[in-house]
């Protein structure tokens, strides 16, 4: 995923959380489309991105 791909998702996200915790990766708590929050955590934004859309 580059830095385009993952600025389209952040923006077609409605309500979106994202947090960087030091060197522990990225927390993404975003709502879903059937508007469930869905949350995710990962190394990585992109891994974080596709753990989120996995769930």
């Amino acid at each position: 995923m580059n830095q385009k791909e993952i600025a389209e998702w952040i923006e077609d996200r409605g309500e979106l959380m994202l947090m960087k915790k030091d060197g522990e990766g990225f927390v993404i708590a975003a709502r879903a489309p059937d508007g469930m929050w869905k949350t995710a955590e990962a190394e990585t934004l992109a891994q974080a991105i596709t753990l989120w859309e996995e769930v």
